[in-house]
């Protein structure tokens, strides 16, 4: 079992995540959780998100499992819905120090998929939730009534 910290006060939003923090910290993977609301798309109460930040030897990785609902307008009747959000969010962040930006083309890998941070920087948690629940609203068309369902 991975070492575990919580390193953020009760009063911390998880909105910010100070990247220094989580690469100083000695033991390991740090957890915590967020709560966040939106009007666009427009969220049912809060999103509440479990987060885990694990240290990796040129960046971070972020795992976390959002739950809630969004409250959608369907497409074809215009009526309001709600559609439940059970999402994992899995990215890979890579320092700015360990990213050549001058690389020809190249046939991209797995391990081409990530985004870049500056080790003393911050990454907003809330807009990369935001970033999911906008992905997963263009998903959801419809409510789902016989008449409203897309051919």
């Amino acid at each position: 079992m991975e070492p575990t910290s919580e390193t953020f006060p009760q009063e911390q939003s998880g909105e910010r995540l100070k990247v220094s923090d989580v690469v100083r910290n000695p033991k390991g993977a740090t957890r915590f959780q967020g709560n966040y609301a939106f009007e666009d798309p427009k969220t049912a109460g809060v999103i509440s998100c479990n987060w885990q930040v694990q240290p990796e030897a040129a960046g971070l990785s972020i795992h976390g499992k959002l739950h809630g609902a969004m409250e959608l307008e369907c497409g074809r009747c215009l009526e309001t819905y709600r559609v439940p959000v059970d999402l994992e969010i899995d990215e890979r962040f890579v320092f700015d120090r360990f990213v050549e930006r001058h690389e020809k083309e190249k046939e991209l890998q797995s391990d081409d998929f990530f985004e870049v941070v500056d080790e003393e920087g911050e990454l907003d948690l809330k807009d990369l939730v935001h970033q999911f629940l906008i992905l997963e609203a263009e998903n959801q068309l419809a409510c789902g009534r016989p008449e409203c369902r897309f051919a």
